[in-house]
């Protein structure tokens, strides 16, 4: 990824390229964005150093991780009371750290907190802020505690198998035990068991936590008062390696065998529950590793974001370059990939437009989605549509190839289908009075969870905010001008957006001040709303580098359109393209290495890339029709 844009390719971009003046701006500080090529990076100097004083490479030696070996994904989450209702979160293999006030870095854990991921998983309840009844219901985690993923271990019990077992919000407690040795063991249905087998002594019950009502065998209480080499303020010190209590909280199950698929066997594995950890132990282990952490941050992923696949074992997304073409219509736009011979492969074929707006990544690519604006419904108004593209590479290109309508308000009397995970957006989908509006632009966040797009059921083009599966919308903005390309900053805090409110384009942004959002739907608001470009000519087609630094735009201020950029941190512009031809809608490459535009110069519109640090220019369609709107990574 691109850190610092302007410093490192301004000069040599200059040196080959009709530019305008270049100013250089102060460096927007790195926040969090899962697809911006730093997801083993810490998001926060507090989580680097909160994750060093156990698993620096200095202090670790030969014992489990409490941690895991590095982050691999970092966003800003809804949380009622955090700065605008986000939070910044970070991801591990063993659990999540959080930063609910930016402000406030007191205390030992330089004010990290670690999440209550594993309540969250057993009773289904996602917290939504401080209050503990401040929850969205969904069903508990059907992930297995122990062991290989749920595809390669269908023996293990979920978090779900332990509801009746567990302290959430129930109540639930277990008698007091001390001084046995623990023989129950549970299934992946919930059952009890008696394995007299498996009484070993380590198991037997030294602490009973008087809090939550559960006993504690020897064999973990051991581990959460281990003393060891720790990182302290950049060196190596000796002490207690972690405050269990912080790192875990109170336990909410007594500990249990199980059986669970570890790699290629099948083994008894003894369980606990905590708040924020589950503790395993396997006597058959290494020294060192008898004991570990459960995986309950890969666990808790699968579990709120089950669209975005295993981001901590699969390599970055491959999102190909699409663009619109009338090559084989002659009047209206079908969607294109390029085969770099100068056409390209059609994927869609239909009897009106389809433009492609938004990609829905994953690091899954069977869940990789692609949200279009189509005219496929009728001609008079536009709509938005998600294409499975898994379709297009399977060779099937029919018009109805794993299309999914989206919003329902063209006026044409149909209800969405019935169940449907992509309900539509909002008013106009009951059947009592359909809505005749264009809704279009729809632009998913980089989390894969919203929806910003641009909707006429209020007269005007106004931007609306919603779930990507839910039906409550929020409306962004209100001027009733016309508002039109949303995009989002990489970490989900922000949008960008063309608007023509006096007279010419101008292009602003603003933060997203969250009130509530759930499965069903968002209410939001826009917060520092700011206008980046301020002049007499158009500026539109705004799009934001993966690593949320550099602006990319359209503007016609020289007599035909060109593109700029724009450092955010400042607002300053560089003039990247400007001649006597047409210039426009760029778009990012996933690295943030490249652009790629639609241009006019050969007399009709053609696209063409732009590689930066050399500088170079591709030409990447040529032929006698119109080829425009490409769509690269966003």
């Amino acid at each position: 990824m691109v850190r610092n844009w302007f410093q490192r390719y301004a000069p040599r971009l200059m040196a080959g390229l009709t530019l305008g003046a270049l100013a250089l701006g102060a460096v927007a500080p790195t926040a969090a964005a899962p697809f911006d090529g730093q997801r083993t990076t810490f998001a926060d100097s507090s989580f680097s150093n909160v994750w060093a004083r156990t698993d620096g490479e200095n202090v670790r030696g030969g014992r489990s991780w409490y941690w895991g070996p590095n982050p691999w994904f970092d966003y800003a989450e809804f949380y009622r009371q955090g700065l605008n209702g986000l939070r910044t979160v970070q991801y591990f293999d063993k659990a999540r750290m959080e930063i609910n006030i930016p402000g406030d870095r007191s205390g030992p854990q330089q004010g990290v907190t670690n999440g209550l991921l594993v309540k969250e998983l057993v009773s289904g309840r996602l917290q939504l802020g401080n209050d503990p009844f401040d929850a969205d219901t969904r069903t508990p985690a059907d992930v297995p505690v122990a062991g290989n993923p749920r595809n390669a271990n269908p023996v293990a019990p979920s978090y779900a198998s332990f509801a009746a077992l567990a302290t959430t919000d129930n109540g639930y407690r277990d008698p007091q035990r001390l001084g046995e040795r623990v023989s129950t063991s549970l299934d992946r249905s919930g059952n009890l068991g008696a394995r007299s087998d498996l009484a070993v002594p380590e198991s037997t019950i030294v602490q009973y936590n008087t809090v939550t009502g559960h006993n504690i065998p020897q064999v973990f209480w051991d581990f959460m008062n281990l003393q060891g080499r720790i990182g302290v303020n950049g060196g190596v010190s000796t002490g207690p390696v972690v405050d269990w209590l912080f790192a875990m909280g109170l336990p909410i199950s007594d500990a249990y065998w199980v059986r669970a698929q570890v790699g290629s066997e099948q083994k008894d594995v003894l369980v606990q529950l905590f708040e924020r950890r589950v503790l395993t132990y396997v006597p058959s282990n290494p020294a060192g590793y008898k004991v570990e952490m459960g995986n309950v941050g890969q666990h808790y992923f699968q579990w709120r974001y089950p669209h975005l696949g295993t981001p901590w074992a699969a390599p970055e997304p491959n999102i190909p370059l699409l663009y619109a073409s009338n090559i084989d219509t002659g009047a209206h736009w079908e969607l294109y990939q390029p085969n770099y011979n100068g056409g390209g492969n059609r994927i869609t074929k239909g009897a009106q437009e389809t433009v492609a707006y938004s990609w829905r990544r994953s690091w899954d690519p069977a869940q990789i989605r692609l949200l279009v604006d189509s005219r496929r419904s009728g001609p008079q108004f536009r709509q938005i549509y998600e294409f499975d593209v898994n379709a297009f590479y399977s060779g099937d290109f029919s018009p109805n190839a794993r299309v999914r309508r989206i919003s329902f308000i063209n006026g044409d009397g149909q209800l969405p289908p019935s169940p449907d995970p992509l309900s539509p957006l909002g008013p106009g989908s009951t059947g009592d009075s359909p809505i005749a509006a264009s809704e279009y632009n729809a632009s998913v966040s980089p989390d894969g969870t919203m929806l910003a797009f641009v909707s006429e059921r209020s007269g005007k083009p106004e931007i609306y905010l919603v779930p990507f599966s839910g039906r409550v919308t929020s409306q962004l903005t209100s001027r009733g001008c016309i508002n039109e390309t949303p995009t989002w900053s990489p970490d989900g805090r922000s949008i960008f957006w063309a608007n023509n409110c006096d007279g010419d384009f101008e292009i602003s942004r603003a933060d997203i001040k969250y009130d509530y959002v759930d499965k069903y739907g968002v209410s939001a608001s826009l917060t520092n709303i700011r206008q980046l470009t301020n002049n007499t000519s158009d500026d539109r087609f705004a799009r934001v580098s993966p690593d949320g630094e550099t602006m990319a735009f359209s503007t016609n201020r020289s007599g035909n359109w060109d593109i700029y950029f724009l450092n955010v941190a400042d607002s300053s512009e560089t003039a990247i393209m400007i001649g006597a031809s047409n210039e426009e809608a760029p778009t990012w490459s996933s690295d943030g290495n490249m652009i790629a535009y639609a241009s006019d110069s050969d007399g009709d519109y053609e696209i063409y890339t732009l590689l930066f640090g050399k500088p170079r220019h591709q030409q990447i369609t040529d032929n006698t029709a119109q080829d425009r709107w490409p769509l690269w990574a966003q």
